[in-house]
């Protein structure tokens, strides 16, 4: 999925126990189970469909969803794609170590989050075509968004 070495504080922590530590070990150090169960649900997104559209739960707001209908002349997909949109650094925009390698790992994040979220649809909604897509704007910055094909 992505190279150890992305992230440098983990490699400190396994050269520190002669290589005896796992991403296991890293976890149960930095944080919780509440915060594994905010994970689960980050990594596998509740969706609710508003007047037939696949829209994240986490995202919604009826205020941008009624604007984007206009927006996008009641056109389905493009409405998915804009209310579902986000940029993938503000996941964790408050807390940034500007210090490491913060594109290389927004890359990976994004990759990630498509991976893990095109398999928790495809598990949920097995006879529907769930696109999740990741996609770089004209000025470097990473984005998901997903809608239905």
């Amino acid at each position: 999925m992505f190279n150890d070495e992305i992230n440098g504080e983990f490699m400190e922590f396994k050269d520190a126990n002669e290589g005896d530590f796992t991403w296991w070990s890293y976890v149960n150090m930095k944080s919780d189970i509440k915060t594994a169960l905010g994970f689960a649900k980050f990594f596998y997104p509740d969706v609710i469909e508003v007047e037939g559209c696949f829209l994240l739960k986490d995202k919604f707001s009826e205020k941008y969803f009624d604007m984007w209908k206009k927006e996008c002349q009641q056109n389905k997909v493009n409405i998915e794609k804009m209310m579902n949109l986000y940029q993938v650094k503000d996941f964790f925009h408050i807390n940034i170590d500007e210090d490491e390698n913060l594109e290389e790992q927004i890359q990976a994040l994004g990759e990630v989050l498509q991976i893990f979220w095109s398999l928790s649809f495809k598990n949920r909604f097995p006879n529907r075509e769930i696109v999740v897509s990741v996609f770089e704007e004209a000025d470097g910055e990473l984005f998901i968004t997903v809608y239905e094909k």
